[in-house]
């Protein structure tokens, strides 16, 4: 019989080492026979990378000396799973907790579809695991706006099992390694929201599927990281959608969307009282190096700690 393919399991710390031991912990338990465990302190300010040294003896610990987000970070712990000849990689959240047979069905869905590129599990609720925050998300290429699928529904509720969805979310997913010969690695512009858009988005572009596995279940706390520092996410959020949208969309939906977020923001400020904020980050967005993430604006927020 075959041996499990191995599968390298690549956690993102960001002064948030509680969650970590507690996600890596409840990795240890899995079923799966045949994985390694990355942990990436991405530049952590406290002591976490000591405290997950000192705790954590049993997983590959790396530590990044800079912070530059999500896609960054992870990246680092990709090119180390692939460098130990990984054969396929999953980007799992630190504050994610996991089943045991989590893993299984993910792997298995590729032994029965050659074109899939991307899976996922079903993400529920982590006080509330029997609603659903997401089986995969859907992407309207028009209005860049996302829809989580089946988004508080009972799990018991999901009928199916395989899911086609646009896109994964980052808080788990799972991919072969061989496909970054084709779509490269996670996006590193973006410092945190879309890049697990675009990274799917590529792989579908390449003809590969991106799947939800809904038999394969996690439990999400949330964004607890992102939620410490004010405005952030906010700001991300918004300016990143513009950024998605001018580097993967093609002219028509390009056009389309510019003449649609005019009336979105304008509908926005007018009706529902956003900020007018909200402006100045389109504006940031439309006009921001695409390649580039802008390192003083992301310092400027970090600065301002809840």
């Amino acid at each position: 019989m075959r041996e499990n393919p191995k599968v390298y399991i690549v956690i993102l710390n960001y002064n948030s080492h509680e969650d970590t031991i507690e996600c890596v912990k409840q990795c240890r338990n899995i079923t799966y026979n045949n994985y390694r465990i990355i942990v990436v302190d991405n530049n952590s300010t406290d002591d976490s990378y000591k405290i997950i040294e000192n705790n954590l003896k049993d997983v590959i610990l790396l530590k990044s000396d800079i912070n530059k987000g999500y896609g960054y970070g992870n990246n680092i712990g990709i090119k180390a799973a692939l460098a130990e000849g990984a054969e396929y990689i999953c980007i799992l959240n630190s504050d994610v907790l996991v089943e045991k047979d989590f893993l299984e069905p993910l792997i298995d869905s590729f032994e029965k579809e050659g074109k899939l590129g991307i899976v996922g599990p079903c993400v529920c609720e982590y006080d509330n695991k029997e609603r659903v925050q997401a089986t995969g998300s859907s992407l309207n290429p028009y209005f860049g706006l996302a829809r989580s699928i089946n988004k508080g529904e009972l799990y018991s509720n999901i009928k199916s099992t395989s899911i086609n969805v646009d896109y994964i979310g980052g808080a788990c997913l799972l991919f072969k390694s061989e496909i970054l010969s084709k779509i490269g690695c996670i996006p590193e512009n973006y410092f945190l929201f879309f890049e697990e858009t675009e990274f799917c988005y590529k792989a579908r572009k390449h003809g590969y599927n991106c799947r939800c596995i809904s038999s394969s279940r996690v439990y999400h706390k949330g964004s607890a990281t992102i939620s410490q520092y004010k405005g952030l996410g906010y700001y991300l959020l918004h300016k990143n959608r513009i950024v998605f949208m001018r580097r993967n969309g093609n002219l028509l939906q390009r056009i389309i969307f510019f003449l649609y977020i005019i009336l979105e923001t304008t509908g926005r400020i007018l009706l529902r009282k956003d900020p007018l904020s909200l402006i100045s980050f389109y504006l940031k967005g439309a006009f921001s190096d695409l390649e580039l993430i802008d390192q003083e604006s992301i310092k400027t927020y970090m600065h301002k700690r809840l």
